[in-house]
């Protein structure tokens, strides 16, 4: 939805807007993503907005897409350099750090967005479905390179779920550590050979 590509505004103004939207949902939730609240934000008006995005569940899966491709760049960025597909499992966990250390953070957009609407808004359950797919095909590739069974791939995504809940909770990023050495300390039992130099 939104205004006819002949007369949409120029592109960064739509970034301008969604990265304004974005930091209303980060601090207040959907409840709080009203056209004028975003516009003031943005440095616009709200007939701006609501061109782009008419409704507010428009403004929503515009964030949550946003925050899709930001959690999948900073998965590649954060594996550069990686040895090999072990140690890049484990840079899943030190992007999660990452994360939890923006001062900003206030919980997994997506965890939180399905928590206040996913049973309502079909979009949002379907965009928060198709994320934390995504993360689990990940780290199923990842362990399929690694040599790790199907198992420890389902394990390791429950780690990297289970330290967003309890580092939006606890507001702290000791979940990310924690869970990266369970990570590591998995991976050594199915090691060809035991040893703990990448923990």
């Amino acid at each position: 939805m939104g205004v006819d590509v002949e007369h949409e505004p120029h592109r960064w103004d739509r970034a301008r807007v969604v990265d304004a939207a974005d930091r209303v949902f980060t601090a207040e939730g959907a409840a709080g993503l009203d056209h004028a609240t975003v516009a003031t934000l943005a440095g616009t008006d709200p007939d701006t907005v609501r061109a782009y995005f008419p409704d507010q569940i428009d403004v929503v899966v515009a964030v949550l897409e946003h925050r899709h491709a930001q959690w999948n760049d900073g998965l590649a960025e954060a594996a550069l350099g990686a040895a090999d597909a072990r140690d890049e499992i484990l840079t899943v966990f030190a992007h999660l750090e990452a994360c939890f250390r923006d001062p900003t953070w206030t919980g997994c957009a997506f965890i939180n967005g399905y928590g206040e609407l996913g049973r309502s808004e079909s979009r949002v359950a379907a965009l928060a479905h198709e994320h934390l797919r995504g993360i689990e095909a990940h780290l199923h590739a990842l362990a399929g390179r690694a040599g790790l069974p199907v198992h420890v791939a389902d394990a390791l995504s429950l780690l990297v779920e289970g330290a967003k809940v309890e580092s939006a909770i606890h507001r702290t990023t000791r979940p990310a550590r924690s869970a990266r050495l369970a990570a590591a300390t998995l991976m050594t039992a199915y090691a060809p050979s035991a040893h703990t130099d990448f923990i």
